[in-house]
């Protein structure tokens, strides 16, 4: 609604997309209109930008651009956008745009900031990269690439054979790249695999990302409860798959994941594919969310069913439905919320499932007290049933779940690290403000040239990209989160300088339990501006301190690429009050659990005496972004 007569911008930007892959929207019920943040869009004769999204849409395999659409344009902003269509690129665009800004949009939510791309860089989208049975996020380019292939001759599913699948039109897989993208930012050292669970939780994160976001559509959910009576764990329901027309058009049978049914602790246990690994704690955060689910719809259960619990059979009510649907949405958007708003409150090195989880139900308690609807609870025992078992805790008890918060300092709260967070508060609110414009194309950094990969690089090699793994993805696991010199804006960078100068003292190494001898650097900081149920405004700062072991490993062990770090989460809020610290320090045991990945890994590449020198970077080749998502998607 406009506040005067003078004010005619829109506030959102309505647009339709495929809530779910292709195959399962013709008869339409799965094509929706989502509602995104309104912001200006930049067209140009080959992309089209707003100020954190660009897409360009060059086909390499075809080596053409296709026309940019124009979201501007009165007759397609009177349509809500494109009708969606499978071979249109000017709708496939439409489709990345759509999904990425509302991914997007549910990070601002949940962290109460702006996410911005490093050195305030626009993330590019690319629909038709390359063709080939992939889809990945590249930090070099800073661009979600997506590929398109032709289904199975053999095995196509519900498709034709040979028919052209393209990755950009599933919700589930831009959402999911998106997601990776937004994490590479928030903690870029997630992208060092220095166990097999941080791969997984990289991969796990983007899937609760495309599962639960596709879960806030009312009008999917709806016509899912109303097939399955209610039930959000029915085998039948639509609502437990990702990917189902990329997996179906593989030749796999059905879709790339499916929700689990009965919790099987060893999987866990006995797992290290990332992939695999990771869908465990995707399970454990879905079943986590049935259980609060259903606790939220006994109400209604009781009084559609005259006091009994079992619905009759039949069609249920169509108020029913909604109402369910309502309750499903809500929740989906609470445990979304929850799981994005835990990235503040991890390590900024080497996470667990078990840091997960703590970092979940702090981030909830933080906001939410009183958690009438038993959310923790319920994910501290889906967990469980998972054989996910949190470390250095007392209890399973909430309470004892709960990250431990710093003592005040004796001396009082940190005058100078008070300016530094006030000075960030007030950046992050003038990011956040209703009225603010977004930054002028002069503040945005001129997108640096990558250390191995230029653009025009790129669309020459992808002409010709084939489907087998690249030996030699690049080392991109290596790109830090955030470094000062990269910042055009002034004021990020003084804060930057003296943030750093403020965490590399004795006195402050020795506070946040840091080596006293090695430097710190700073990898990340970020404002928080959230508002609790309660009403009460949370105002802080989130920053990550990383050391790096500048030796090897006891024995000058080969690390294949990789080093061995120690880390710092630090929440600190306005008046200089230390209130968190996260901390992922240097011990024996990880030292000694990094060598036994190593090891392993190395024994699973090469179990034969090989007098071959192994390659210096082989272990973060093999976890790149490229070589993860080519065999997922495949």
């Amino acid at each position: 609604m406009r506040k005067s007569p003078f004010d005619t911008t829109p506030e959102r930007r309505p647009l339709r997309i495929f809530a779910f892959d292709p195959m399962l929207a013709r008869a339409g019920d799965h094509r929706v209109t989502i509602e995104v943040p309104y912001r200006p869009i930049k067209l140009t004769s080959r992309s089209f930008s707003d100020d954190r999204l660009e897409v360009v849409d060059y086909d390499a395999a075809a080596r053409k651009y296709y026309q940019p659409i124009d979201l501007g344009d009165d007759k397609i902003a009177m349509t809500h956008g494109l009708e969606p269509l499978e071979h249109d690129p000017q709708f496939h665009q439409q489709m990345v745009y759509a999904v990425a800004s509302k991914v997007l949009e549910n990070f601002d939510r949940a962290l109460g900031r702006r996410l911005r791309f490093r050195g305030g860089d626009r993330l590019r989208l690319m629909p038709h990269a390359f063709q080939a049975r992939n889809a990945y996020f590249d930090d070099e380019l800073n661009a979600v690439l997506f590929g398109y292939f032709t289904a199975d001759d053999d095995d196509p599913g519900d498709n034709l054979p040979g028919q052209f699948i393209f990755t950009c039109l599933s919700h589930d897989i831009v959402a999911h790249e998106v997601a990776h993208a937004a994490l590479s930012r928030l903690q870029g050292h997630y992208n060092e695999p220095t166990s097999a669970q941080v791969p997984a939780l990289h991969e796990a994160f983007a899937d609760i990302v495309a599962l639960f976001q596709r879960m806030t559509f009312p009008e999917v959910v709806a016509p899912a409860l109303r097939d399955t009576r209610g039930d959000v764990l029915d085998p039948k329901s639509r609502l437990l798959d990702i990917g189902a027309q990329f997996g179906s058009a593989s030749g796999k049978g059905g879709p790339l994941r499916r929700i689990a049914g009965k919790p099987d602790p060893a999987l866990f246990a006995h797992t290290t594919e990332a992939h695999a690994l990771g869908w465990v704690l995707v399970s454990a955060v879905f079943e986590g969310f049935a259980a609060t689910y259903k606790r939220r719809i006994r109400d209604l259960l009781r009084i559609a069913s005259g006091g009994s619990g079992r619905l009759p059979d039949g069609e249920l009510q169509p108020d029913l439905v909604n109402r369910l649907a309502n309750e499903c949405v809500r929740t989906a958007q609470a445990v979304l919320s929850m799981c994005i708003r835990a990235t503040d409150y991890l390590p900024p090195v080497d996470p667990t499932f078990s840091d997960f989880l703590r970092a979940m139900v702090t981030a909830d308690f933080e906001l939410n007290r009183a958690d009438d609807s038993g959310l923790r609870a319920d994910m501290i025992e889906a967990f469980r049933l998972r054989g996910i078992r949190p470390q250095a805790v007392g209890s399973l008890a909430v309470p004892s779940m709960l990250l431990e918060s710093e003592r005040p300092n004796p001396d009082g709260p940190d005058t100078e690290l008070a300016g530094i967070v006030a000075d960030l508060a007030t950046f992050g609110a003038r990011e956040l403000g209703r009225n603010s414009a977004p930054p002028s194309s002069s503040k945005v950094r001129k997108r640096r040239v990558p250390r191995k990969l230029t653009f025009k690089a790129f669309l020459q090699s992808t002409s010709t990209i084939s489907e087998e793994l690249d030996p030699n993805p690049g080392t991109n696991f290596l790109t830090p989160s955030a470094l000062p010199d990269e910042e055009p804006d002034d004021l990020l960078r003084n804060i930057a300088s003296r943030l750093g100068a403020w965490a590399d003292t004795l006195a402050t190494r020795q506070r946040l339990g840091l080596d006293a001898e090695l430097s710190v650097a700073v990898r990340g900081f970020h404002p928080v501006h959230r508002i609790a149920v309660s009403g009460e405004l949370l105002v802080e700062m989130v920053a990550h301190f990383v050391q790096t072991q500048k030796e090897l490993p006891r024995g000058g062990h080969d690390l294949g690429g990789l080093k061995f770090r120690a880390g710092v989460t630090l929440i600190a809020n306005i008046d200089g009050h230390i209130r968190y610290v996260i901390r992922k320090p240097f011990d024996p045991t990880r030292e000694a659990s990094l060598l036994k990945w190593v090891a392993k890994f190395d024994e699973d590449l090469d179990p034969g005496w090989s007098l071959e020198e192994r390659p210096p970077n082989r272990l973060v080749q093999a976890y790149s972004a490229q070589a993860m998502d080519r065999r997922r998607w495949r």
